[in-house]
């Protein structure tokens, strides 16, 4: 299913400069193991892939960033087009990061005993606010009166008037 693990690992390592030897130390296993995994000969499990990942510190999302753009140059290259979305290939790296980031947290959250979360993004000169919530929590879509749900009130609108003098 992943059959381009190792070449993804094999970039990474590559782009830090280190050699299997060293980054078998790093992480505590064997060059022999390390080159089966790169040329697909051994699969990595999941300790070992995590293993190889915090030595090269990369995070999953950028691993499995990086495979996806593996994975589409391997089908490029067998004349096989990719199921990507095509459009989304053309929005502007800023954009997709950013995307990327919300779809990571979104993934993570959903394992969560109450799958609830909110965060904000810089995007060059602005800041993109977020929260997911499962489907049927979701707040409805407010009127254009009322303020959008996850933005805090102004403080005039906070105040309860308890303790307010007259």
């Amino acid at each position: 299913m992943f059959a381009l693990v190792g070449e993804t690992l094999r970039r990474f390592r590559k782009d830090k400069g280190l050699t299997l030897e060293k980054l078998g130390e790093m992480a505590g296993l064997g060059r022999g193991q390390l080159s089966r995994i790169e040329n697909g000969h051994q699969e990595a499990t999941l300790s070992t892939l995590a293993k190889i990942l915090r030595c090269l510190e990369v995070s999953r999302w950028e691993f499995f960033r990086r495979y996806e753009r593996v994975e589409a140059e391997a089908l490029a290259a067998a004349g096989r087009e990719t199921d990507a979305d095509p459009a989304a290939a053309s929005w502007p790296e800023k954009i997709q990061d950013v995307l990327g980031r919300i779809e990571s947290l979104a993934h993570l959250t959903l394992h969560q005993p109450r799958p609830v979360a909110q965060g904000a993004i810089e995007v060059g000169d602005l800041v993109v606010l977020f929260r997911i919530v499962p489907k049927d929590a979701a707040p409805a879509v407010p009127a254009k009166s009322e303020e959008p749900a996850g933005v805090p009130a102004t403080p005039a609108k906070r105040r309860s008037g308890k303790g307010r003098k007259s």
